[in-house]
């Protein structure tokens, strides 16, 4: 279970934010709303990051899959970057089996939404089952 709890951990710390081509979105600061559409409902969270220009001249490392497990083995099984937007999709196997798939669109320089679902299983039963939405906007120069 703590294995799980890391790697839901990581999968949503990077999901709050988003992967474009450098000419896409701007670097700055940025306010994130994520909400959560199934599994434990909870209030919208709201959280600030400030992308630098490094950030966003590689945003398939920015807004990619990032997971480390312990006794589970991952891979990335779709992944898809343009102007437009990020579609990805991880799968692990082991003691925990995961699956989570993200889908970034870049509305503007300034706005991105996402899509984000991950469901894990241990023993052939479900121990986590979300889906989370993700709005996006640059809201100032980073402090």
């Amino acid at each position: 279970m703590k294995s799980l709890l890391c790697c839901v951990a990581t999968v949503l710390s990077f999901q709050a934010i988003s992967s474009v081509p450098a000419e896409s979105l701007e670097p700055g600061r940025w306010r994130v709303m994520t909400t959560t559409l199934s599994g434990p409902q909870a209030p919208p969270q709201v959280a600030t990051r400030c992308l630098s220009p490094d950030d966003v001249a590689d945003l398939g490392k920015t807004f990619g899959p990032q997971i480390v497990t312990e006794n589970s083995e991952c891979k990335r099984t779709a992944y898809s970057l343009d102007a437009s937007g990020l579609t990805w999709r991880l799968q692990c196997r082991g003691q925990l089996d995961m699956d989570v798939a993200g889908q970034f669109i870049f509305d503007s320089s300034t706005r991105y939404s996402a899509f984000i679902t991950t469901r894990a299983t241990m023993a052939d039963r479900i121990v986590h089952d979300t889906s989370v939405s993700i709005s996006a906007e640059r809201i100032g120069e980073c402090r």
